[in-house]
C-alpha cells in the first residue's frame, strides 16, 4: 500500500491512467508507470498522445505536473513528449521538475536531453520562471549544454532575479552551472539590464538597480569574468540602439567597473565616440571619463576638439554647456591653443538654445573671434523662414488582397512578432473568409502547423479570466476555426448577441472598441454557418476609409451573386464611409435592390453620423475609492465629450460620448487601441475623444501606462482638428516617454496645416495643464523647439498661446478654470468633479518657453503682444525668467 491506496495487481490500463492524470495525482502517476516494460508505455503512450485538451479549460499545476511525468514516462520520442507536456500547461502552468525526472529515472529515459532542448526552443519570448526552470532542471539530468538561443538565455536571467531575501544576485551568478557558458551571450539581451529589488538588512527597504550587471562587476573584481572583455562588451553597448533603460544600467555597470587611467587611455577614441554619438547618459558618462584624462595629460588635444565639434551640435543642453565650460578651462590653461579652441566653439553660435550660444558668443568676443556676433540678452534678429507643414495627405492605398493560403499563413506567421495594426489584421480577416469559401481543406492545412507552432501567442487565451473582452482571442478563435483546431464559440456568440457599450473593459469610451469585437465575433459564428465570400468592410485605404464607389461595387456583386454581407460587417462598412458621397456614386447605390442596398443608401441620405460638436471637460480624481489606492491617479484630468441628436441609421450612437465622474484607475493603454481609428475613420475627433484616456496616461499616470504614439494615427483621418485632438497632442507633447513626444510632435506637424487647427488653443491647453501641474511643462518645450524648426509661425502660435494664459498668472489672475472650450464654459462639464480652482503654482519650463517663443517669433517675424509679458520684463532682477521675458519683449517691439 502506497499514500494513494493498494497498487493494482497488474499494469495499469489507460483509463485508470488518464483518471490519475486528469486529477492531477502526479505521484500516483510515478508510481504506476514504475515497473512497466517498453511495450506496455508505447501502448498508453499512444492514448496519451491523442488527447487534446478542452478548449474552456483552466491549467492547473498538478494536472500538467501529471500531464508531463506521464509524457516521460511513456512517449516514444521526446518530439511526441513535447507535444503533451505544451498541450497540457506548459509554459503557463509550473510543472514541478522533481516527479519528473523521478519518472525519467524509473525508464531510463535516453532522450532527456533532446527533450530539453525542445522545450528550450518553445520558451515563449517572455519566458516565466517556472518554465525556464523545468527546462534547465531536465538539461542537467541529462549533462546536456546549456541552450544558447534567446529565449533561454532570457530565462536564466530571470531565474538570477527571481530570489529569496537571503539570497543576493550575485549569489545566484555565483551558484548558478550556466553562469560561464551564458553570461557572455547575456550581453545581447536586455534583460540583464533589468531593474532588481535588493533588500537592505539595514534601512529594511528595497533598492532598485541593474542588479544583474552590477553583480557581474562584483564577479569581475573576484576575476571570475576577464575585466578587459567586461569592460569591451559595456562600451560595445553603449555604442549601439538598445532600449533607454538598458543603457542607463550599462552606464551605471561602467561606474562599477571603475577603468583605471591606462584603460581609458587605452580606449580614448571609443569614448570620444561616445561623447560626440551616443545618449545623454553614455555620453555624459563618457565626458566624465575624458575629463579626466584630459587632467592627468592622456587625452590628444586634436582628438578632442573633433569630437567637440559634434558635441557642441547636440540637443541635451546640460552636455553643450558642460563641454563650453571644459572648452573654457581649456583655453585659459592653454593660451596658445585659444584661437583654435574658438574655431570649435563658433559651432555653438548656432545652437538653438540662447543661454548656449550667448555663452558661445561672450567665449569668442573675449578671444576677438570673426563668428562673435549679438550680445548676450539682447534682441534675436533672425532670417525669417517659412514653416514647411505638409497639409491635407491623402492615405496611402492598401496593400494587394491575400490570395492564396500559403500567403495568408505566411502573414499569420508575421503577426507572432508585431503589434496589432489595421493593415494586417484587416489583410489576414479578408483573405480568411474569401479562402474559406473557396477552398476550407486548402486553408486548413496551410494553417494549421502554423497556429499550432504559434500556440496562443496571437491573442489573449480563452482561460483568461475575462478573456471575452480581448479582441485578440477572438481573432485567434475565427484562425483556429478555420484551422480545424480547438476554439470556443460559446464566448463569440455571447459577444455577437451585445452591443459595443457591453463590451467593458473599464474605459467609458469603448464603443469603437466594441465594433471590432462584434465584427470578429461574427467572424468566428458565421465562418462555417453562413459563409460569403467577401468582407464588404475591408477598407481601400490604410486609415480605414472606405471608397463609397467600391462599396456599392461590392453590395452589387452580392446581389449578382446571391448572398447577403454578414451584419456586423456591413455596419463596420458603414462607419468606414467618407461623410459627403459624390453623386454620381449616390445615383448608383439606388440602384441596389437589397436590403444591404437599401442600407447604404439611408446612411448616405442621412449623412452618416454627422458631425458632432466635441467639448472637453476636466474631471477630478475622487478622494477615496473603496478598497482601492487612488493616490497614483492624477488630481484631474481632461476628457471629451460630446452629445449629438441620436440618428435612426446609428444604432450604435458612436459619436454619443459620455465622460466620467471621476478619473478613473482603469483608463490605460490597450492592445487593441491601434485599430480604433479604423473604426470611424471620418471622424477625426470623436477617435480623438476616445484615444484621450490612453493618451493622457502616458503623460499624467506613473509606470509610463497609457501610449501616445497612437497620435500620428489620429493625423491620418479625416475631419477638422478641433478640443479632443488638440487635448490629445497636448499630452502626448508632455508624455514621460521621449518616443511617445516624438510621436506627439509627428502628429503636430501632420495636422499644423489642416482645418481647424488652432494653434493659440493647443497653446492655452498646454498652459492650463502646466498651470495645474497636471504636466512637465518643459517635455512640451523640448518638442516645440524641434517644431519651431520646421514651422516658426505655427510654433509662435502655440508658444504665445501658452504664455498668454501663463504669464498673467504670474501677477493676479488665477489657475484656468476647468473648461477647456469657450462651448465648454458654462456647460456639463463645468464643475464635473468639483472643488474649487487650486493656487497658481509656476510651472517648471516657463524660462525655456520664452526662449521658444523668441526664437519661433525672430524666425517668423511676428510681432504684437502678449498678455503679462510687459509686466514682467519690467521687473528689475537678473532671474532667468526675467531675463528671457526682456528678450521676448525686445524681439516682438524690433519686428
Amino acid at each position: 500500500m502506497n499514500l494513494f491506496g493498494l497498487r493494482p495487481s497488474g499494469p495499469i490500463d489507460w483509463p485508470s491512467l488518464h483518471a490519475l492524470v486528469q486529477k492531477g495525482q502526479f505521484a500516483a502517476v510515478v508510481d504506476a508507470l514504475r515497473g512497466l516494460d517498453e511495450a506496455q508505455r508505447a501502448e498508453l503512450g499512444k492514448q496519451l498522445v491523442a488527447v487534446r485538451r478542452d478548449a474552456g479549460s483552466w491549467f492547473n499545476e498538478k494536472e500538467a505536473t501529471a500531464y508531463a511525468v506521464a509524457a516521460v514516462g511513456c512517449a516514444s520520442t521526446a518530439a511526441k513528449a513535447v507535444t503533451v507536456i505544451a498541450r497540457h500547461g506548459w509554459p503557463w502552468s509550473t510543472i514541478r521538475s522533481q516527479p519528473v525526472l523521478r519518472a525519467a529515472a524509473d525508464r531510463g529515459v535516453p532522450w532527456l536531453g533532446d527533450l530539453a532542448a525542445r522545450l528550450a526552443a518553445r520558451l515563449p519570448r517572455d519566458p516565466t520562471f517556472a518554465s525556464w526552470q523545468l527546462t534547465a532542471d531536465l538539461l542537467l539530468a541529462a549533462g546536456a549544454p546549456a541552450p544558447t538561443g534567446e529565449r533561454f538565455v532570457d530565462g536564466w536571467l530571470l531565474s538570477v532575479r527571481v530570489m529569496q531575501r537571503d539570497k543576493t544576485v550575485l549569489g545566484e551568478l555565483r551558484a548558478s552551472p550556466f553562469t560561464d557558458a551564458l553570461l557572455p551571450l547575456a550581453f545581447e539581451r536586455d534583460a540583464i539590464a533589468s531593474s532588481v529589488g535588493v533588500y537592505d538588512q539595514v534601512t529594511r527597504e528595497w533598492q532598485t538597480g541593474p542588479g544583474v550587471l552590477l553583480a557581474v562587476a562584483a564577479l569581475v573584481g573576484e576575476g571570475r569574468f576577464d575585466r578587459a572583455t567586461a569592460l569591451d562588451r559595456c562600451l560595445d553597448v553603449l555604442l549601439g540602439t538598445r532600449p533607454k533603460m538598458v543603457l542607463h544600467g550599462f552606464v551605471q555597470f561602467h561606474d562599477a567597473l571603475a577603468p583605471t587611467g591606462a584603460e581609458v587611455a587605452e580606449r580614448a577614441t571609443i569614448y570620444l565616440k561616445l561623447l560626440a554619438d551616443a545618449t545623454g547618459s553614455a555620453a555624459t558618462m563618457a565626458q566624465k571619463v575624458l575629463k579626466d584624462a584630459d587632467a592627468a595629460g592622456t587625452l590628444e588635444l586634436e582628438s578632442l576638439l573633433d569630437a567637440s565639434r559634434t558635441v557642441l551640435g547636440r540637443s541635451e543642453k546640460g552636455l553643450v554647456k558642460a563641454q563650453l565650460i571644459w572648452l573654457e578651462k581649456l583655453a585659459k590653461r592653454l593660451p596658445a591653443r585659444a584661437a583654435e579652441i574658438a574655431e570649435v566653439v563658433a559651432v555653438a553660435v548656432e545652437h538653438p538654445d540662447v543661454q548656449l550660444r550667448d555663452r558661445a558668443a561672450a567665449f569668442l568676443a573675449r578671444h576677438g573671434h570673426a563668428d562673435a556676433h549679438g550680445s548676450p540678452g539682447g534682441a534675436l534678429v533672425a532670417e525669417r523662414l517659412p514653416d514647411l507643414l505638409p497639409g491635407p495627405v491623402p492615405a496611402a492605398d492598401m496593400p494587394e488582397p491575400i490570395v492564396s493560403p500559403d500567403e495568408l499563413a505566411e502573414e499569420v506567421a508575421a503577426l507572432d512578432q508585431a503589434e496589432w495594426q489595421t493593415v494586417p489584421v484587416e489583410r489576414v480577416l479578408a483573405g480568411l473568409v474569401r479562402l474559406h469559401a473557396g477552398d476550407p481543406v486548402a486553408l486548413r492545412a496551410a494553417l494549421a502547423p502554423v497556429l499550432q507552432r504559434m500556440g496562443d501567442r496571437i491573442g489573449a487565451s480563452w482561460w483568461v479570466a475575462d478573456s471575452h473582452r480581448e479582441a485578440g482571442a477572438l481573432f485567434t478563435a475565427a484562425l483556429n476555426k478555420a484551422a480545424g483546431l480547438p476554439f470556443l464559440l460559446a464566448e463569440a456568440t455571447r459577444v455577437l448577441r451585445g452591443t459595443p457599450a457591453d463590451v467593458r473593459i473599464g474605459n467609458p469610451y469603448v464603443k469603437l472598441h466594441g465594433v471590432l469585437m462584434l465584427r470578429l465575433a461574427e467572424v468566428v459564428v458565421r465562418l462555417s454557418t453562413e459563409p460569403v465570400p467577401a468582407l464588404v468592410a475591408t477598407p481601400t485605404q490604410v486609415n480605414g476609409l472606405l471608397d463609397p464607389a467600391a462599396l456599392v461595387e461590392r453590395l452589387a456583386r452580392a446581389e449578382r451573386e446571391g448572398w447577403q454581407p454578414w451584419k456586423r460587417d456591413l455596419r463596420q462598412a458603414l462607419y468606414r464611409l467618407p461623410l459627403h458621397v459624390d453623386a454620381d456614386v449616390l445615383r448608383q447605390a439606388r440602384t441596389l435592390h437589397s436590403e444591404a442596398g437599401r442600407a447604404l443608401v439611408d446612411w448616405m441620405d442621412a449623412g452618416g453620423t454627422g458631425r458632432p460638436e466635441i467639448r472637453v471637460v476636466r474631471v477630478h480624481r475622487q478622494r477615496t475609492e473603496l478598497g482601492r489606492n487612488v493616490e497614483w491617479l492624477p488630481e484631474s484630468r481632461f476628457y471629451a465629450a460630446s452629445a449629438p441628436a441620436r440618428s435612426a441609421v446609428d444604432p450604435y450612437w458612436l459619436t454619443e460620448l459620455t465622460a466620467p465622474q471621476v478619473v478613473n484607475g482603469d483608463l490605460r493603454g490597450h492592445d487593441w487601441a491601434a485599430l480604433w481609428p479604423s473604426v470611424l475613420p471620418s471622424q477625426r475627433e470623436v477617435v480623438a475623444a476616445c484615444l484621450l484616456p490612453v493618451i493622457a496616461s502616458a503623460t499624467d499616470v506613473e509606470h509610463h501606462r497609457g501610449d501616445a504614439r497612437l497620435l500620428p494615427l489620429l493625423a491620418e483621418l479625416d475631419g477638422p482638428v478641433g478640443a479632443a485632438t488638440l487635448t490629445a497632442i497636448a499630452y502626448g507633447l508632455a508624455a514621460s516617454q521621449a518616443d511617445q513626444r516624438i510621436a506627439a510632435l509627428d502628429a503636430l506637424v501632420a495636422v499644423g496645416g489642416l482645418e481647424g487647427f488652432d494653434g493659440a488653443e493647443l497653446g492655452a491647453q498646454l498652459a492650463r495643464m502646466a498651470g495645474t501641474k497636471l504636466i512637465v511643462l518643459s517635455r512640451a518645450v523640448t518638442q516645440l523647439e524641434e517644431a519651431s524648426r520646421i514651422a516658426p509661425a505655427m510654433t509662435w502660435q502655440v508658444a504665445a498661446g501658452a504664455l498668454a494664459g501663463l504669464l498673467p498668472a504670474e501677477h493676479t489672475r488665477p489657475s484656468p478654470g476647468p473648461a477647456t472650450t469657450p462651448a465648454a464654459q458654462g456647460g456639463p462639464g463645468r464643475g464635473r468633479g468639483g472643488g474649487a480652482q487650486s493656487a497658481h503654482v509656476t510651472p517648471r519650463g516657463l524660462p525655456d518657453l520664452l526662449t521658444l517663443a523668441t526664437t519661433a517669433a525672430a524666425a517668423s517675424g511676428s510681432r504684437g503682444d502678449v498678455p503679462g509679458l510687459t509686466e514682467l520684463s519690467a521687473r528689475t532682477g537678473s532671474t532667468r525668467l526675467v531675463v528671457e521675458a526682456k528678450r521676448l519683449h525686445r524681439t516682438l517691439a524690433a519686428h
